[in-house]
């Protein structure tokens, strides 16, 4: 290691030790120097033979390396490389392993292929990228137990958007269920699930993210694909809000597919993005192994190699679901996309609202305010009381006074008619 550890300057002073003074002690030097005699004469041996260019530093390099990878399986892994990424596939080194396996060779392992690439120029290394080992995986125990649906956006030749909706299997990554649409939106979704289940049966449950054409629970409203849902017994579930790695099989197949499509002819119609769509699930379920899954196993292989997790045999119960609502100018508060009236005299006031199925309890602190059974056919909802005919909130004791009213007026509190003129 005497290249790596011994200065120019040290290395000229060894090997012009003798010529300056013949009497020079070699122990001494090497002790100053804070090297051995065996580093010393080898400089000496060097410069006696090739002058100054004997102390350039040199390779350590053995010679001979045996266990090297031959020439011609280094420039099957390049050609490998290259055709994954013409066809729009991730072109890593797992997957150069996986198609040489396919292919009957007997490729190196995953991390000499690296090194091979590496060597080669064909990846440039990232020290700050977070290492595979640091992730924490899961994944559902049984097809057909967790189904995830998302959409991504798309251009077309024109510059026209597109979305492509996808349902993934949580446990397989079997891509079951896809539907290319111009926006994102429920009646699409609907129409992807519908085949999606038509074809593999029902999930017991259905993640996504909080998108309006999925789940809105988090939004405080139901959304029909909701309800249907629940009468065929799924349960569904909504990502965390500003999480993505919720839904991060989704996501991550959205990459795949994206670098597919662009290796391919930009479509001019949502039919031919479709028809492009089915020719990558065939690839990607049937063809191409997942690297999640193993070097051989297939999304569709992992899909059909156990029994298939049961929705539920009946529609699961409604839970009732509570929100706060604030009234706005015109009495109105919007609970689960419909808007309620309240009246008037409850604006800028929070209430709360109890909703299970199509009937709303609206409440002021522990006080009942209105109650109603929604009509599903109109978004809004009448009071129906009479004109002229609202009753005064009753306030209870110790309600904050508003500072725009008169003194020991609190904020509800308005003259009240004598009991001859109400109606």
């Amino acid at each position: 290691m005497a290249s790596k550890v011994v200065s120019m300057d040290d290395r000229l002073a060894v090997a012009m030790a003798r010529r300056v003074d013949e009497g020079v002690s070699v122990t001494g030097l090497c002790e100053q120097l804070k090297i051995s005699r065996q580093t010393f004469y080898v400089y000496q041996r060097r410069f006696a033979a090739e002058g100054l260019v004997g102390l350039v530093p040199r390779s350590r390099a053995p010679h001979h390396r045996p266990r090297r990878t031959p020439a011609a399986m280094e420039q099957q892994i390049l050609a490998v490389r290259q055709q994954l990424a013409d066809e729009g596939w991730d072109a890593g080194a797992r997957s150069i392993r996986s198609r040489l396996l396919g292919r009957g060779a007997d490729p190196p392992s995953v991390s000499t292929i690296h090194r091979i690439l590496v060597r080669h120029g064909r990846v440039v290394p990232q020290p700050g990228k977070r290492p595979r080992s640091s992730w924490r995986r899961f994944a559902a125990a049984q097809p057909n137990a967790v189904w995830q649906i998302d959409g991504m956006d798309w251009r077309l030749a024109d510059g026209t958007k597109a979305v492509i909706i996808r349902v993934l299997d949580d446990c397989s990554r079997k891509a079951v269920g896809r539907q290319v649409a111009r926006t994102e939106s429920e009646a699409a979704a609907w129409e992807c699930l519908q085949r999606a289940i038509g074809q593999h049966g029902r999930p017991a449950m259905l993640l996504s993210d909080n998108s309006l054409a999925f789940n809105a629970s988090r939004r405080g409203r139901t959304l029909d694909i909701s309800e249907r849902l629940r009468h065929l017994g799924v349960a569904q579930v909504a990502a965390s809000v500003h999480h993505p790695q919720t839904c991060g099989k989704t996501e991550r197949e959205h990459q795949t597919l994206a670098r597919w499509l662009r290796a391919q002819p930009p479509a001019d119609t949502t039919a031919e993005l479709a028809a492009q769509v089915a020719v990558y699930d065939e690839l990607y379920n049937h063809q191409r192994p997942h690297q999640a899954l193993g070097e051989t196993t297939t999304p569709d292989q992992a899909y059909t190699a156990q029994p298939k997790a049961r929705a539920a045999d009946g529609p699961l119960p409604d839970k009732p679901r509570t929100t706060q609502v604030k009234v706005n100018a015109r009495g109105i508060a919007s609970v689960a996309n419909y808007n309620i009236q309240v009246g008037a005299e409850w604006q800028g006031v929070t209430l709360t609202a109890i909703r299970h199925g199509h009937h709303v309890a609206l409440f002021w602190r522990d006080q009942p305010i209105h109650s109603l059974a929604l009509d599903p056919n109109r978004r809004y909802q009448p009071n129906h009381r009479p004109a002229g005919g609202r009753r005064k909130p009753r306030i209870a004791p110790g309600a904050a006074a508003n500072p725009r009213r008169g003194a020991g007026q609190t904020k509800m509190q308005r003259p009240q008619r004598s009991e001859d003129q109400r109606p």
